[in-house]
């Protein structure tokens, strides 16, 4: 295998008249999610954004039936998509309702799903809490200040039983469709992601893989895969009216392949990308051509770095 021990992504991705993640409804209205950032000049701005969670829920959503098919197991709870994965598989339940050691647990979880190996969950069965935390870690999906924009549209959800009335036919039947009130987001979004493959099939505490080579090369790929199908379609909420429209990709990837992570730096401030190169050659003269980087200008060239280091393990 490929001695990467970690990934890094750092984007601005441009998104037209989506709706990915929003704080929920107030009446008839639709709040839009919004945070309030810090600009490099040290200003305050608020901007639209789509949570973290949600871009993980995407990731997961990408990653498990890659997972499937490469033929790695998965628990019951992760092959229909349940957040608690493993907790809610009987057979795992069984198994380690009599295992007291922590570490014991975290090889069951390892060995019987590929996702929750990934993905991380919190194991609370029996009074136990044993953690496995996610080798997958998202940021934010930010928007640039002064580059994005939100609307809230209006819509009606009309009823067949009330179209001949609303025409005329009867009484009027002001107020019983359904309005509601929308909002549609667009602008230049900063993205950041952390892969860390070096600890895929790794019991975090006893420092050793539990799986085999060929099962951590299979799932080292499938979670680069769904990194860029993540990208490619960022399958959030309300895709079914507001699909987003993509225009644009571009960033850098970088990787390492000693115990220095690799470098990652939000693309909210100008000159990232070049940080980001500035920050790899550093530690390379630490730790001699231990970190690569990649830059790419469209989502094309994402996917084609992206499926470079994929075939590199």
């Amino acid at each position: 295998m490929s001695n990467i021990q970690s990934l890094s992504l750092c984007a601005r991705i441009t998104l037209d008249l989506h709706n990915l993640n929003s704080e929920g409804t107030e009446g008839n209205q639709q709040q839009t999610r919004m945070v309030h950032v810090v600009t490099p000049d040290g200003n305050h701005a608020s901007v639209n954004a789509v949570s973290g969670d949600m871009f993980k829920h995407i990731f997961v959503g990408h990653l498990t039936p890659l997972l499937e098919q490469f033929g790695e197991p998965l628990s019951e709870g992760a092959r229909v998509f349940n957040p608690d994965r493993i907790n809610v598989d009987p057979a795992f339940v069984s198994a380690v309702k009599d295992i007291k050691s922590g570490l014991d647990v975290q090889d069951e979880i390892l060995k019987r799903c590929a996702v929750t190996d990934i993905a991380g969950t919190l194991v609370t069965e029996g009074g136990k809490s044993v953690a496995r935390k996610s080798c997958a870690e998202f940021g934010w999906v930010v928007g640039i200040p002064e580059m994005t924009h939100t609307e809230q549209y209006f819509h009606v959800k009309y009823s067949p039983d009330t179209r001949e009335k609303s025409a005329g036919q009867s009484d009027s039947v002001a107020g019983r469709q359904a309005i509601f009130h929308r909002p549609a987001n667009s602008g230049i979004y900063a993205f950041i992601c952390q892969l860390e493959l070096a600890r895929i099939g790794l019991n975090d505490l006893s420092r050793t893989s539990v799986i085999s080579d060929a099962s951590r090369r299979n799932r080292t790929r499938a979670a680069i895969h769904a990194l860029l199908a993540t990208l490619v379609r960022p399958a959030g909420a309300q895709r079914n009216t507001q699909n987003p429209h993509i225009l644009g990709c571009e960033g850098i990837v970088a990787t390492s392949s000693s115990y220095l992570p690799a470098p990652t730096l939000s693309p909210l401030t100008e000159g990232y990308a070049d940080q980001v190169e500035k920050l790899a050659a550093t530690f390379n003269k630490m730790h001699d051509k231990a970190v690569a980087t990649y830059r790419f200008s469209d989502l094309a060239g994402a996917a084609d770095v992206l499926h470079r280091c994929s075939e590199e393990v």
